[in-house]
């Protein structure tokens, strides 16, 4: 081999034997550490195959805990939203029945609610079956007739018609040729308005409740019974009474309704 020829022509024969045996022992100390070195490599590669076993089994578990856990999240969130539009529906429902109650107890307010005028005390009283709610004095005891005629005021009547401002001349209706016309009553801050003022109360009877009038010839003159109430008064009566109200009028002795 072109290398053992170089290495004769170098080195002389007597070295070569020493020189030999010494690459030889270096040769064999090298395997022997590379053997060593193998060794530990091939522990810790079945370490590590063991290891990839294990890392195998435990990455599949948690494949499956996260799994598991996917389904108990989409689990509660369907849970969530149940949860909310049952919630959501008993709200709606409690929020009805509220708005029933509500209704209910005004239909009954108003069933149960009347006015009485006690004359011989000089007061209006608003009623509730047979409880006074409130007291109100008016001027005209008896009751005052005006207009031409003698029109008598009846045991009881009923409210008809609420109007903020009102004019003595009502509206009519006629027909003619088939046909019919309507002329609406004059309402508003009109000066015709000055006969019967604010708050103006009619019943199916001749009694109108209203506040003092502005012109007093205005309202001499249309026909009607006037309790001759206060501003407070007819406010009061105009925002606590309804339409279809009953109204008792008590001369002398108590009337139940």
């Amino acid at each position: 081999m072109p290398v053992i020829e170089a290495l004769k022509k170098e080195i002389p024969p007597a070295l070569l034997a020493p020189f030999g045996a010494v690459l030889l022992a270096l040769l064999w100390l090298a395997g022997s550490v590379m053997a060593g070195k193998f060794k530990s490599v091939n522990a810790d590669a079945a370490r590590l195959e063991a290891g990839v076993g294990a890392s195998a089994l435990s990455l599949e578990e948690l494949r499956v805990l996260r799994e598991l856990k996917q389904n108990d999240a989409g689990s509660y969130k369907k849970a969530l939203r149940d949860r909310a539009r049952f919630k959501k529906t008993v709200y709606e429902a409690g929020a009805a029945l509220q708005e029933e109650k509500r209704l209910l107890e005004k239909q009954l307010e108003i069933i149960t609610a009347y006015v009485e005028i006690k004359e011989e005390a000089g007061k209006i009283s608003l009623m509730r079956g047979d409880h006074s709610l409130k007291d109100y004095t008016f001027q005209y005891s008896p009751l005052r007739v005006f207009g031409i005629g003698k029109q008598a005021m009846p045991a009881s009547a009923r409210i008809i018609s609420k109007e903020r401002f009102a004019h003595p001349q009502r509206g009519s209706v006629e027909e003619v040729n088939g046909k019919i016309y309507w002329e609406p009553p004059q309402a508003g801050k009109d000066p015709r308005s000055g006969g019967l003022g604010e708050f103006v109360i009619f019943t199916d009877s001749p009694l109108v409740f209203h506040g003092p009038p502005p012109k007093k010839e205005l309202h001499e003159a249309f026909p009607h019974v006037c309790a001759g109430l206060t501003a407070y008064t007819a406010r009061r009566l105009y925002e606590n009474t309804f339409i279809g109200a009953k109204i008792l009028y008590l001369k002398n002795k108590k009337v139940l309704p």
